[in-house]
């Protein structure tokens, strides 16, 4: 997960209100301001899962989005699972619609249901083949970010942070609309953002998307990809080290605001014949016991770039990234760590949680707790983007 004009989308727009201030999970003050009109992001709840179950609490059509045909409107869409069936075709309770693409909009916004959850905007179901579909929730890019926020924060935290939040969400969001608008969808939950739909807004987090309304950063005339974590011990990473198809970039910064909060430090400690059994499952045998770790090398931030595991026969090398992966990314918080054997364990000693390019979240409640603005602090995490509408 972790940062973000005109958009479009071909197809049917659903029912929406006219002001988002209307439907608001609670009261959120005089504050803030009637929204633009929506623009549409197709969000991917499931890129490819045998079945979903959608539920409308009111009216709405069914439609046909390869012929672009209603196929039938109901009063009330009761709990229904779609499928893909054998001809290829969604299949609604088992029963082929000969369509590949449905699309379900409801009229009244808050009435759709995917999977328990309540969403805003319309779902499409997408034949991907017998048996395999992708659910996607398309609706505006705003109504989007109510359900992100939330959950990529804690509402709880200061208004700067949270509009900081708000504005990096918004900015990845654009980034990858630009970046995926001849594909089935735009954005990937939860892969590129956590996403909650209407059943995760918050007065809060509302309040701040609104404040911040239609901000985005940009950085050498583009959207950027303003990448986030939870928290980056101090020192952020260059872009290019962690995701080597990402040009242009703010350079990396040395920002501590993230000390002395939950995942600054930690350790991490696992037993010598389990990691060895870990890097074999995932491809790299050692053909014998870890007699031996070294650091190889690292960034200039202080992560790590590369391990060795040694054995009496043999070796393997693993980049810090496929360690985190390997052992655990809730294990391994960060690849900012130290290294060790001892007493028949591995044992790691480091500092922040997450891959460290872009915005540090703690950090920004850090600053945010001093008195900095949220246009100070996306500044300072993304120097030389610019703040953009």
């Amino acid at each position: 997960m972790q940062g973000i004009l005109v958009l479009s989308l071909a197809g049917i727009v659903c029912g929406c209100a006219t002001s988002l201030r209307t439907i608001l999970p609670g009261p959120v003050g005089d504050g803030i301001r009637r929204p633009v009109t929506p623009t549409r992001i197709r969000v991917a709840l499931k890129t490819s899962v045998p079945s979903a179950t959608v539920k409308v609490v009111g009216p709405g059509i069914l439609y046909d989005n390869i012929r672009h045909r209603t196929l039938r409107r109901f009063a009330t869409l009761a709990s229904t699972t779609f499928s893909v069936g054998a001809d290829g075709a969604v299949a609604m309770n088992g029963v082929s619609l000969k369509t590949g693409r449905l699309v379900i909009i409801p009229d009244a916004v808050g009435s759709l249901w995917i999977n328990d959850a309540r969403y805003r905007g319309k779902a499409e179901i997408i034949a991907r083949g017998p048996g395999s579909q992708a659910v996607v929730n398309t609706l505006g890019l705003e109504e989007y970010l109510l359900g992100v926020v939330p959950k990529e924060t804690f509402p709880s935290w200061p208004k700067a942070a949270l509009r900081t939040q708000a504005v990096a969400a918004r900015s990845f969001a654009i980034h990858h609309y630009h970046h995926n608008s001849k594909k089935d969808y735009d954005i990937i939950a939860p892969a590129h953002q956590l996403y909650g739909g209407m059943s995760a807004e918050t007065p809060s987090t509302t309040k701040a998307i609104f404040d911040t309304e239609g901000q985005y950063l940009a950085y050498k005339g583009a959207p950027l990809c303003t990448f986030f974590y939870s928290c980056c011990g101090g020192k952020t990473e260059e872009a290019a080290n962690i995701f080597p198809d990402v040009s242009a970039y703010p350079p990396a910064v040395d920002l501590n605001y993230c000390q002395g909060t939950p995942h600054y430090a930690w350790t991490y400690s696992v037993a010598l014949d389990l990691c060895a059994e870990k890097l074999k499952r995932d491809g790299k045998p050692l053909n014998g016991a870890i007699k031996k770790v070294a650091i190889i090398n690292r960034f200039k931030s202080g992560r790590v770039g590369l391990v060795r595991f040694s054995s009496d026969t043999g070796q393997v090398d693993c980049s810090g990234e496929e360690c985190r992966r390997i052992l655990g990314y809730n294990n391994l918080k960060s690849t900012l760590f130290k290294i060790r054997i001892r007493s028949g364990r591995l044992q790691f000693s480091g500092r922040g949680w997450g891959h460290g390019v872009g915005m540090c979240q703690w950090g920004s409640k850090g600053m945010a707790d001093k008195g900095y603005s949220y246009e100070a602090i996306l500044t300072q995490y993304y120097p030389g983007a610019e703040l953009k509408k």
